[in-house]
């Protein structure tokens, strides 16, 4: 029976750091790319919305020229 200072299946802490942040690394992009972009579009389009709906207001204040 061999009993050396290593096990052949030995990892080291700083692999499995890594490993850990890469895993963590792209539960954060998926969270981005299935709620954040999402919010971001429609954040787009209400704003959007608003500025068409604030020029339509100023159109009424001012008199019809014919």
């Amino acid at each position: 029976m061999s009993t050396g200072r290593f096990d052949q299946r030995h990892e080291t802490p700083k692999w499995r750091t890594f490993w850990l942040l890469l895993g963590f690394a792209g539960l954060v992009a998926i969270g981005i790319v299935t709620v954040g972009l999402p919010e971001l579009e429609d954040q787009r389009e209400e704003q959007g919305s608003s500025q068409a709906e604030t020029s339509d207001t100023s159109n009424l204040d001012e008199p019809l020229q014919e």
